[in-house]
């Protein structure tokens, strides 16, 4: 049996999330669990907050929906790595996901053909296939197809 090389897996953490609410996402962390432990490595993505918000003495809510899936994900042996806040570009403030897609690249010192992107975001999809990621489209409420594509990196 041939054995696949690890992969960075880019999953849009919204996509996820919403994969989560379906009946079916049972299980959907223990195919994470399957891709980190045949040694691929799982980063989210999320659109950065238009504003953050102090933590002194307060929990930012974007920094709490991530523990707390990462911990939901740890619990059933998933390792998620983080999450990679995708900021606007100062002169569009567009989202410059091409420069988030290449930054993480460079982060994980990953070739594009080492990577894939799961997300429901056509210009998130289309950034990364201008890079020769691969991407594949995953609409966030199908959760049986989130689970055939992650059984399939495996």
């Amino acid at each position: 049996m041939k054995k696949r090389k690890a992969r960075l897996i880019i999953i849009s953490r919204d996509t996820l999330l919403e994969a989560l609410q379906s009946e079916e996402a049972q299980g959907l962390f223990r195919d994470m669990a399957a891709l980190s432990r045949r040694g691929h490595r799982i980063l989210l993505t999320a659109p950065e907050p238009d504003r953050w918000v102090p933590t002194r003495k307060t929990v930012d809510g974007a920094l709490d929906s991530q523990r707390d899936l990462t911990e939901k994900a740890r619990t059933e042996g998933a390792d998620i790595e983080g999450i990679y806040y995708v900021p606007r570009s100062l002169l569009t403030q567009d989202r410059n996901r091409e420069g988030a897609l290449k930054d993480i690249l460079a982060r994980y010192a990953m070739k594009p053909d080492q990577a894939t992107l799961i997300s429901s975001s056509q210009p998130f999809l289309r950034a990364a296939s201008r890079l020769d990621i691969d991407a594949i489209e995953v609409k966030g409420d199908d959760t049986r197809s989130l689970k055939k594509v992650l059984a399939s990196l495996g």
